[in-house]
């Protein structure tokens, strides 16, 4: 996607991330909207499907994501063992037909699954995300 695209979406993104603290200019999400059209590698990671619909059956679908993810998340370790940062973002699939014909994708037997900004990092602190606490999200032997 075009660089003034990306800026002219950059709004909505950060509204979705509402829980992000828009004052600290070192906050990740804000400083990666703010550079992502300057990262020297963006990975797009792909299915190829003899037809978009193949993944309208929740069964094929699971199954197809199964073999992407950990794919794609090996390659960030990897990544990250040689100095590199990766992170997995998926606000650029709201333009995914546009992401196709940049990228020279036949849209209707490619489905875009993330892109994943590459770089080499600054530093090496770095601290947890913010995440909801495991006890609401982790469940054992009932819901």
């Amino acid at each position: 996607m075009a660089a003034h695209e990306h800026r002219s979406s950059r709004e909505p993104l950060l509204t979705r991330f509402a829980t992000a603290d828009a004052s600290d200019p070192t906050d990740s999400l804000h400083h990666l909207v703010d550079i992502l059209d300057q990262v020297p590698v963006l990975l797009v990671p792909c299915i190829q499907v003899g037809s978009r619909a193949e993944l309208d059956d929740p069964a094929t679908q699971a199954g197809t994501w199964g073999s992407v993810l950990p794919a794609v998340w090996s390659f960030m370790l990897a990544a990250r063992s040689r100095g590199l940062g990766t992170v997995w973002t998926t606000p650029h699939l709201n333009y995914e037909r546009q992401a196709a014909t940049l990228l020279g994708l036949p849209y209707e037997t490619t489905v875009q699954c993330a892109l994943i900004p590459i770089a080499w990092t600054i530093g090496t602190q770095f601290k947890p995300a913010r995440r909801v606490p495991v006890t609401e999200v982790v469940h054992w032997d009932h819901w």
